[in-house]
């Protein structure tokens, strides 16, 4: 340990003791060796939303944003979000962390609370175990392991989200196990509480009294393609499934398939989603109102990169369920399911180092009959410009 000629002085003095000095000294080594490899990174999302349609009818549409309604026709700071982590290494016995903080009105219950505008939507440790090609676990608060998209607004190819992802869960608090078979075939199964963030709770603090043994499980495997298929090299297929409980008192089946595709065509990539969810028990909110209830959601998506600056993505959504899966159901209930769908067209110009902006046009239109958007409204029309800064 380097010591200076002031803090020489000082013991020559009496003043210090170069023991304490180098015991100091030492622990501040050993916290730096510790935070050496931790990051910092993070973004800012920002969007200003107009849609036309349910301000002229006086009544807020069915809005697929985080924001909900009180987010239309308006400048929104969306969310910031703040991450610090330490991802595991290639060591066999590898450890690390994740902690990621959301700020923010437009959260929206998408991970645990923990003031109304402030959430944690991950924190979690990370180790490897040296079993075979390396297991990982994951032990506290993560994201989802199904869904085309994710909750991250810079993460996805539209800032609105497809009927799919409110349909699952957002979080789950528990532990998660991952393992590479191969590069071409990963592996993952998890228990954690009931199906969203339960920061702090169990299941039986829930209404309805579920045993301390109800749990939720989730599987998962992700396919990779070999070389050996030519221009399909690298496309992706996701099968995931995860069952417990839904809010607390029902039990919920959620079947995820999902598939991301290369093309002959440079810079074309195409993608597909399948949601399905069944409730085994009376649910609340988005997804069904009464026993048995169920919703199914299909996707199809197209991204383009025109240029290295603009890219184009393009979404085809579809959406069918029980009566009041989308929507309320006390208010647009007619007894019979539940049918929507959507297209979304999204370009993202490329004008700033680290910024994401674009700007997006949404067209809901309600398959039914029902007039979900306002008075004797079938369709809703959205336009949004979505600027967000990562660091």
């Amino acid at each position: 340990m380097k010591v200076n000629k002031w803090t020489n002085g000082l013991a020559a003095a009496g003043v210090v003791s170069l023991a304490s000095v180098a015991q100091a000294g030492d622990a501040n080594e050993t916290v730096m060796t510790a935070v050496s490899s931790t990051t910092l990174s993070g973004y800012v999302s920002t969007s200003a939303i107009w849609d036309p349609g349910s301000q002229a009818a006086g009544i807020p549409g069915v809005p697929f944003h985080l924001g909900g309604p009180a987010a239309n026709d308006g400048f929104n700071v969306d969310v910031v979000s703040l991450s610090i982590s330490k991802p595991l290494d290639e060591g066999e016995w590898s450890a690390g962390y994740n902690a990621q903080l959301w700020f923010g009105d437009n959260t929206l219950g998408a991970a645990p609370a923990v003031t109304d505008d402030t959430q944690i939507k991950n924190a979690n440790v990370d180790l490897r175990i040296p079993v075979g090609n390396g297991l990982d676990v994951k032990m506290g608060i993560f994201d989802t392991i199904i869904g085309y998209e994710g909750t991250d607004y810079n993460a996805n190819p539209n800032y609105t989200r497809n009927y799919g992802w409110f349909l699952s869960p957002v979080t789950h608090e528990g532990l998660l196990l991952s393992y590479n078979v191969s590069d071409l075939v990963q592996v993952s199964a998890g228990v954690a509480e009931s199906n969203g963030g339960t920061l702090g709770g169990t299941v039986t603090g829930f209404a309805g009294g579920l045993a301390e043994s109800h749990k939720t499980w989730m599987a998962a495997v992700a396919l990779t393609a070999p070389d050996s298929l030519g221009f399909l090299a690298g496309s992706s297929l996701y099968v995931g499934v995860i069952d417990g409980s839904w809010g607390g008192t029902a039990d919920t089946t959620h079947l995820y398939v999902g598939s991301t595709l290369a093309t002959p065509v440079e810079g074309l990539t195409a993608g597909i989603s399948w949601d399905y969810r069944f409730n085994n028990g009376p649910a609340a909110g988005f997804g069904g109102v009464t026993a048995g209830g169920w919703a199914t959601a299909l996707a199809g998506y197209l991204s383009y990169a025109v240029t290295e600056k603009i890219g184009v993505n393009y979404r085809i959504d579809w959406a069918q369920g029980t009566d009041g899966t989308i929507g309320d159901g006390v208010i647009f209930g007619n007894l019979t399911q539940d049918k929507v769908m959507s297209n979304t067209v999204t370009v993202d110009y490329k004008a700033w180092e680290n910024v994401i902006s674009r700007v997006e046009a949404r067209w809901d239109h309600s398959l039914d009959g029902v007039a979900r958007y306002g008075n004797s409204d079938r369709n809703d029309l959205s336009l949004i410009f979505n600027v967000i800064y990562q660091f």
